[in-house]
């Protein structure tokens, strides 16, 4: 597979997903997008164009429309910065462009890649016109045989916890919702779903504390804006993984 990458892609909230990209694939650099359409128009294909942004209004419509006549065939596929998180409400998502947040890349990527490889249809190959709904009702992966698998949520807010435990019985795995960490150790709880809520240092130390409480489960944090520096500190505390709560898929 063969990826042009160009935009901001030089940030350090940039770094795991450009590593992520060149262990699947050949990766072209082109560091300006006026460029980049220049360069798609005299190389060979890509199968896949990612631009990188830091903040919304960074890159035109424009620009990205260029791109776009250069390769028509390869999906654009937008790798967002923590700044854009609020774009979808409050400024111009360029349109036909599948948004990918640098804390969701590598999953995604994984997967979509897998799909292209094989000349498979995934949620990067929807038509332009696709919405973000029917995106990612294209990508949901129905439910999955888990057994006897347990699942636990904790989280203050009892709406989301409700949303999550849904979630979790969709694919096929009970799940029991918590108020804040239990007093004691709950045993046989394979996946905890941890709402952190805002990131802060207190948030990160009560998530430490409370993943003691269940022993030997995979723990994914679920938080408001997570930042890089939110990230690592989860991830050091001993989460497998964080979501931003803006735009979670499953």
């Amino acid at each position: 597979m063969r990826i042009l990458l160009t935009g901001d892609y030089r940030r350090d909230e940039f770094t795991r997903a450009v590593d992520e990209m060149s262990r699947g694939a050949e990766v072209v650099r082109v560091d300006v997008l006026h460029a980049a359409a220049d360069w798609l128009q005299k190389e060979k294909p890509v199968d896949l164009v990612v631009v990188a942004a830091a903040r919304p209004g960074q890159f035109s419509l424009s620009q990205i429309e260029a791109v776009r006549r250069a390769a028509p065939l390869a999906p654009i596929v937008g790798l967002l910065g923590s700044w854009c998180e609020g774009e979808m409400r409050s400024g111009s998502p360029w349109p036909g462009v599948t948004r990918v947040y640098w804390h969701q890349w590598g999953e995604r990527f994984r997967r979509e890649i897998a799909k292209l490889a094989c000349g498979q249809p995934g949620e990067w190959t929807q038509p332009l016109t696709a919405t973000s709904e029917e995106r990612l009702l294209s990508s949901e992966r129905l439910a999955d045989n888990h057994g006897s698998r347990l699942a636990a949520v904790v989280s203050d807010n009892c709406e989301i916890a409700g949303w999550l435990a849904a979630v979790c019985s969709r694919r096929g795995m009970p799940a029991v919702t918590l108020r804040g960490a239990p007093a004691g150790q709950i045993d046989g709880v394979s996946i905890l779903l941890w709402d952190a809520g805002l990131p802060s240092a207190r948030a990160v130390e009560a998530f430490q504390l409370g993943l003691r409480q269940f022993p030997g489960c995979r723990a994914v944090v679920l938080a408001d804006f997570p930042r890089e520096d939110d990230v690592r500190s989860f991830l050091a505390a001993g989460a497998a993984g964080v979501l931003s709560k803006v735009d979670v898929r499953w």
